[in-house]
């Protein structure tokens, strides 16, 4: 009896989970971004009195805002898994450590995404009775952390550049240009470096290059990265019908494969 897997089991589930990037993306815009007033960021030159004024008028907003965004961040997990599994077939020969470092790097930013949200939520729950310092801390806490771990993001986004590029296919299945786009774009985050040391300007987290600039490349990543992942499965099915003897119209073993 032949238990190969057939391309509609093998693959099951690929696409739906290569689709909760853009879900997460709009979600995490509308959600975290537009109800959670973080975008653009309140301006970190703002006196504690202001940050409290926005907890204790707009806290229904902010309580459903993050309260969301702490459920839509868990779908950049599931989004992560399908970008490792199709790594796995960039070089199959080869060790997988690329396709690991990026499912690690991509499962633990849901970590920043979602306790950030978590601080926000904290400062909204009982605006009434924090006292304004207090407030301001969470709401500098929650960017601090967002800003400040961004490396087990550059992790990820490097690992798919450098796997992708190591690609020995004639037309590799994630473009040229897009693997060097998210190298580059994961080095780029160090500029977040220097957002601890500046409450104004561009490096600031409401500046536009710490905020503006940093924020759409990110999102341009995930949309370029998800474009790729789809366009790559259908030549992942062709190959591993072709490896295994596979029907493709029928999707099942050929006599002589069995």
């Amino acid at each position: 009896m032949n238990n190969t897997l057939t391309n509609e089991a093998y693959f099951k589930y690929w696409r739906a989970c290569a689709a909760t990037g853009p879900i997460f993306l709009t979600a995490f815009i509308i959600c975290w971004g537009i109800l959670g007033y973080n975008i653009p960021p309140i301006p970190a030159d703002h006196t504690a009195d202001q940050m409290a004024e926005h907890f204790r008028t707009n806290y229904n907003e902010v309580r459903a805002g993050m309260g969301l965004a702490m459920l839509f961040g868990c779908f950049y997990l599931i989004w992560t898994l399908s970008i490792t599994k199709v790594m796995h077939w960039i070089n199959k020969d080869e060790n997988d450590i690329l396709a690991t470092l990026q499912m690690w790097g991509g499962g633990l930013t849901v970590v920043p995404l979602v306790t950030s949200s978590m601080f926000w939520l904290t400062g909204a729950y009982r605006p009434d009775v924090l006292d304004p310092v207090t407030l301001q801390m969470l709401y500098d806490q929650g960017w601090l952390l967002i800003d400040m771990f961004y490396f087990i993001t550059t992790i990820p986004m490097v690992a798919i550049g450098v796997a992708g590029l190591t690609d020995k296919r004639v037309k590799p299945l994630f473009p040229r240009w897009a693997c060097w786009f998210s190298i580059w774009a994961g080095i780029s985050f160090l500029f977040e470096l220097l957002m601890p040391f500046f409450i104004t300007g561009l490096f600031a987290r409401q500046g536009w290059l710490n905020f503006w600039v940093e924020f759409i490349v990110w999102f341009a990543y995930i949309v370029i990265i998800t474009y790729c992942v789809f366009n790559a499965i259908p030549r992942l099915e062709k190959e591993r019908s072709e490896l295994l003897g596979i029907d493709a119209d029928k999707d099942e073993l050929l006599p002589e494969a069995a």
